[in-house]
């Protein structure tokens, strides 16, 4: 259903501007279902398949209400059945509902925002650190290996393989993050 959340506040001011325009609210409908909203046209083409097969638009809007997962489309369904029943105007309630559904993403960007300033600081502490740290234990090695038994005879030698393998890990870490990152992006 997260496709038909995002795409959601899209149709509603879609549905908004038709219908302040005159148009009919089972044609502002019918623009959701014929245009590209993804999951959610296919919401909406359900309602107009159960109107073909004789079922009356109230009836249909209430049942698919029912039957989906997004509480923002059930929300949107209902007040568009309670306007077809009571014949009441429906532009200020998918207003509301569109308003409402606007505030709640700007309060998840927002969230996501936020955290992102902990990422930061471990991309930080990655990507700059880390490789300094490798590149100075590398250098010590290189000398302490280079004056032999200067520095108190049998000092242990870091193997060849490390300095690699280490700037592999800190690749791999900042790859990780990367992931995690994308993965915690809200889809707004």
């Amino acid at each position: 259903m997260g496709n038909v959340d995002e795409e959601l506040l899209y149709a509603i001011r879609a549905m908004e501007v038709l219908l302040q325009s005159g148009v009919g609210i089972a044609e502002a409908m019918k623009h959701v279902a014929d245009e590209d909203y993804g999951d959610l046209s296919v919401e909406f083409g359900r309602i107009f398949k159960a109107i073909d097969a004789g079922a009356g638009m109230s009836e249909a809007v209430r049942k698919q209400m029912r039957a989906t997962s997004s509480a923002g489309l059930r929300h949107t369904l209902s007040a568009l059945a309670m306007s077809i029943e009571q014949d009441t105007n429906v532009i200020d309630r998918l207003r509301s509902i569109a308003d409402k559904e606007s505030r709640s993403r700007r309060i998840e960007l927002q969230a996501f925002v936020e955290s992102l300033s902990a990422v930061s600081e471990q991309f930080l502490i990655i990507s700059v650190l880390v490789p300094i740290i490798v590149v100075i234990m590398a250098v010590i090695d290189a000398l302490v290996g280079g004056a032999g038994g200067a520095f108190g005879g049998n000092m242990p030698r870091m193997p060849p393989a490390c300095t690699p393998i280490l700037f592999l890990l800190a690749m791999l870490a900042i790859a990780g993050l990367i992931v995690r990152t994308r993965s915690q992006e809200p889809k707004i």
